[in-house]
């Protein structure tokens, strides 16, 4: 039983841990968007423009880091290849037709 109480507390524990480090990540990213966002109203309307296109130039980047992971996949490439190919064979079915099952 003893032992039963100090499980029972270590997962209570383990939770709490989890809940306050999710509170402080939430803290940290608000404080770094305020400071970002209080920063970016003190500068020159050149730069702000400087810095949304580096935000539209991470952005690519971001969303190609994520394509090259994926074809880097093997498996979910072969599967992405495969879709196609029933597609193109006219195997698939019409979404009226699966809405209903869903």
């Amino acid at each position: 039983m003893i032992k039963e109480i100090h499980s029972g507390a270590f997962r209570a524990d383990e939770k709490m841990k989890e809940m306050i480090l999710k509170e402080v990540k939430m803290s940290t990213r608000t404080i770094v968007e305020e400071k970002v966002f209080a920063d970016f109203e003190k500068l020159s309307e050149e730069y702000k423009k400087e810095v949304t296109d580096f935000i539209a130039y991470l952005k690519v980047k971001e969303e190609l880091n994520a394509t090259k992971e994926v074809l880097r996949d093997e498996d979910f490439l072969e599967s992405i290849m495969k879709g196609d190919e029933d597609f193109r064979r006219g195997r698939f079915k019409k979404w009226a037709e699966v809405r209903e099952d869903v």
